[in-house]
């Protein structure tokens, strides 16, 4: 069998989305992954910063909305702009997923297609990220799977999906390999709790390795209104008439994530898991950032200028010169910024999607 080149493998960086459950920092046109919201580096700076300590520029692809290319172009300078994968429109992750699938395809059909959703991640250990991706781009080359790297749970998340594993595959170059059963995505508390306890699941980070071909016939199979208008736009590469084409049919996809929308559907022996310790720490909430993060003998995580006095279990995040002075509070949420003031119990900080979108899409 052929070895597989780095060559051969794409990196496709998702970084679209509008940050709606980090509401007040991001905000219309500026959404968190392009903000420094822990330092001086935005998460997208620092993922496309970690892909590249083990794949070549040409290589990397960011799939992201039109409205930010000039964002992208000042972020990711490395990056050539032929590889941008702009989104006429923003329709969630089915859509992202699949124009990005069809797009490598076309151009590189003896590709692996990376897809990383990294844009807003915390990978601690990057040595051993990247030893990963590449050992699951052989295996989704060598299988014709698709090859998930995921990791243990540390705690019953809301948040994110949860795959369920069985039986150890084999055991080679320092990684296990197991049978995927099926996926859930964003389960309720008691069920994510039933799902920690078991130790049968793995939470989902979104990053997946495969041929773009199969995962279009996936699309084929499990997504079949989506596929028909992607097909479209796949006929229409290379020709003058692209750009219409793909505006008219991206258009007509339905609205829904990639997890529900074709993941959730997937059927046991389809993929393979590859669970990781890589340091990961999914930023792409307040309560997901309080709980990744370390925290003072209160339990409590802050940023900027704050004072807590007799407050636990909280997170608080001050912006600019202003400080935040908190009193005998409990599993709060308190992010102060320019942009607004967001107060919250720790246990509804999924409700944020709803306040953006009540605030911004009236």
């Amino acid at each position: 069998m052929a070895k597989l080149s780095e060559q051969n493998v794409k990196i496709v960086l998702f970084c679209g989305g509008r940050g709606t459950r980090m509401w007040p920092i991001s905000k219309v046109g500026h959404p968190k992954q392009f903000d420094p919201v822990l330092g001086q580096t935005s998460f997208f700076r620092a993922a496309i910063k970690r892909v590249l300590k083990g794949f070549s520029s040409k290589d990397i692809f960011i799939s992201t909305g039109s409205q930010f290319k000039k964002t992208i172009a000042k972020q990711a300078p490395e990056i050539p702009f032929r590889n941008v994968i702009l989104e006429p429109e923003m329709r969630d992750t089915l859509g992202a997923v699949a124009l990005s699938a069809a797009y490598i395809n076309y151009h590189f059909p003896d590709s692996v297609m990376v897809i990383l959703w990294g844009a807003d991640h915390l990978v601690q250990k990057e040595e051993a990220f990247i030893k990963a991706l590449k050992k699951a781009s052989q295996l989704a080359r060598e299988d014709d799977v698709i090859v998930h790297i995921d990791m243990k749970p540390t705690y019953p998340s809301v948040h994110n999906g949860w795959i369920k594993i069985g039986k150890k595959i084999k055991e080679e170059d320092g990684f296990e390999t197991y049978e995927f059963i099926k996926q859930v995505e964003k389960p309720d508390l008691k069920t994510a709790e039933k799902f920690f306890k078991s130790g049968s699941y793995l939470i989902h980070s979104g990053y997946m390795v495969c041929k773009p071909n199969l995962l279009l016939e996936k699309y084929r199979k499990h997504a079949p209104d989506c596929f028909k208008h992607i097909e479209k736009i796949s006929k229409a590469m290379g020709t003058k008439d692209y750009e219409r084409v793909l505006k008219e049919e991206y258009h007509k996809i339905e609205k829904n994530s990639v997890d529900f929308g074709l993941f959730e559907k997937l059927e046991p022996g389809s993929q393979l898991e590859l669970p990781v310790n890589i340091g990961w720490v999914d930023l792409g909430t307040w309560e997901l950032i309080y709980h990744g993060l370390p925290k003072d003998k209160a339990g409590n995580v802050s940023f900027g200028k704050t004072e807590l006095m007799e407050t636990k279990d909280s997170l608080v995040f001050s912006r600019d010169d202003k400080v935040a002075g908190i009193i005998g509070l409990s599993g709060v949420i308190v992010v102060d910024t320019p942009q607004g003031l967001l107060v919250c119990s720790m246990n509804k900080a999924p409700l944020v999607k709803k306040l953006y979108k009540k605030l911004f899409e009236k």
